[in-house]
């Protein structure tokens, strides 16, 4: 299998961080996530929308669900994900909405940018190199002027339940019975509030598990296991459509 990348991935609530050279280009796909994409290198980065040609640049933003396929042989990037429930996430989501992938003004994060790489090319915790991703995510979000409305309480509770309860068979009727609405009514309200139904966001929390264990070390099968998929083969099926590469392409440092 041919390599899509080589480095460290570091995760947190809502968000991870994937740092490394990057292989070859991924197939289109999309993920619930905003992606904040800077190359630390002259090369480059280089998107693809469907039907589209290749763009190039030094640093971009992907809104969520916003099909794309990404190139960037052996060039040094950074690539930092945020689910748009938390606020920064929403305003970063709302930033670039209208484009789908816009270009970031990389100069007005030089100094997170360098903070970033030299945490990496230290070599230091996984802890540390969250925080400098964040501080990137903070930096973008604190830059903007675009309204954001805020997520509907019920289904921000909606969301903490199924995070508490992720390891367990979870049922949508549960959850809205839960937040006080009909099964009907907050099936179209968790689509309007999130962008996504209930249960491929379920599937996208269970791969943030899943994931957690592939960084911590865990082989595929028991990442899958941890995720609670069936087997190895739904996993990177499922990783594959929302990521674009296999989750054994994705080389570890």
């Amino acid at each position: 299998m041919k390599t899509t990348g080589t480095g460290r991935i570091v995760l947190w609530r809502g968000g991870s961080l994937w740092i490394g050279r990057a292989g070859e280009p991924t197939d289109f796909h999309s993920h619930h996530a905003v992606q904040i994409t800077l190359s630390f290198s002259e090369g480059g980065v280089r998107f693809r929308r469907p039907g589209g040609n290749w763009s190039a640049y030094n640093a971009a933003i992907i809104a969520a669900h916003q099909p794309h396929a990404f190139e960037a042989r052996g060039e040094f990037v950074a690539m930092i994900f945020v689910e748009p429930e938390s606020r920064e996430g929403r305003v970063l989501h709302q930033l670039c909405l209208g484009e789908g992938i816009s270009s970031l003004a990389y100069g007005k994060l030089e100094l997170e940018i360098a903070a970033l790489t030299a945490s990496y090319m230290e070599g230091t915790l996984d802890s540390e190199l969250a925080t400098c991703a964040r501080f990137v995510i903070t930096k973008l979000a604190a830059m903007t002027t675009v309204p954001v409305v805020s997520l509907d309480k019920r289904i921000e509770y909606a969301v903490e339940l199924l995070r508490e309860n992720i390891g367990e068979t979870v049922q949508l009727a549960d959850i809205a019975d839960a937040t006080c609405l009909s099964p009907d009514r907050f099936r179209h309200l968790f689509i309007e509030q999130t962008g996504m139904r209930f249960r491929p966001y379920v599937l996208w929390l269970r791969i943030e598990i899943a994931l957690t264990a592939l960084a911590s070390g865990r082989n595929l099968t028991e990442a899958s296991y941890a995720g609670g998929f069936a087997d190895s083969a739904h996993f990177s099926r499922t990783f594959k459509r929302m990521f674009g590469i296999a989750p054994s392409s994705f080389q570890r440092e």
